[in-house]
């Protein structure tokens, strides 16, 4: 069953919208609902799933995550390790961002890109590792707090309620048929 939902999020995130930055001219392109007209330069909100498509063949590219921006947040999730309602804000795409800049950067020749894929992994292992300490401390506390959960990006989301709902059945707080 969480495995279902893990695959529902992945495909529903797929449908959001991010900024591209478009690197060669296309007319138009009729999504059904709405036509979207790509011109070379300029920024463009488009679903990730038509991201994906449009990279692979050259005509928009995704920002990706900075060494810099990571430390920084690496950095303020230290600041309060054992603090669990101290999660820091950090991008609703930023695990997925994460993982586009170390394939664009696995895939160089440059030994300081190669550098830079361990550094970066290692950062994000670290940040992963002391949100999910917190998440965990989160849901055992059973917080409802809706500033907390809004700092949360909608994986660790969904490990936050899936724990909760768990933790409740263990407990016996509810029947299991929850939907909470």
């Amino acid at each position: 069953m969480i495995n279902v939902r893990y695959r529902a999020l992945k495909r529903l995130m797929r449908t959001r919208k991010k900024k591209v930055e478009v690197l060669d001219d296309i007319l138009s392109i009729d999504l059904g609902l709405e036509e979207v007209r790509l011109t070379k330069g300029n920024q463009q909100e488009l679903p990730i799933w038509l991201i994906d498509i449009l990279e692979s063949e050259g005509y928009v590219t995704q920002s990706t995550v900075s060494r810099e921006e990571i430390s920084k947040y690496l950095y303020q999730e230290k600041q309060n390790l054992t603090v669990p309602a101290s999660l820091v804000q950090i991008p609703w795409d930023f695990y997925n961002r994460t993982r586009n800049t170390l394939v664009k950067l696995s895939s160089s020749i440059d030994p300081r890109d190669i550098e830079n894929v361990k550094r970066i992994s290692y950062m994000v292992n670290e940040i992963t590792r002391i949100r999910l300490r917190k998440i965990v401390q989160l849901a055992s506390l059973n917080i409802s707090d809706q500033n907390l959960i809004n700092r949360m990006t909608p994986e660790e989301n969904l490990v936050f309620q899936d724990l909760r709902r768990s933790l409740s059945i263990l407990t016996g707080e509810n029947d299991g048929n929850s939907t909470n």
